[in-house]
């Protein structure tokens, strides 16, 4: 039977594979800021996050989780335009 430390444990491995993701990600998000800043393109793209929303949705096989996995990605979205402005 798993007891609370089990679980604990689970999820510390998931917060770490979270997290070299995100590290990944925002590289990608710095190439990015750069790309727009030499080619003159606004931080805000409303249809690219419209989209990528769109594409997570179809992902997400439980509606009970749709809601909290938008709005972190909704957070994701902010922090990358963050990231994105100081270098442009």
């Amino acid at each position: 039977m798993n007891d609370l430390n089990d679980f604990r444990n689970k999820i510390d491995e998931i917060d770490n594979n979270i997290v070299k993701l995100l590290l990944e990600r925002f590289a990608v998000v710095k190439e990015i800021a750069k790309y727009k800043k030499e080619h003159g393109l606004d931080v805000l793209q409303k249809a690219r996050e419209a989209e990528v929303l769109k594409k997570i949705a179809v992902q997400i096989n439980d509606e009970e989780y749709t809601e909290y996995i938008l709005k972190i990605y909704s957070e994701i979205f902010d922090a990358s335009k963050s990231l994105q402005r100081e270098i442009i």
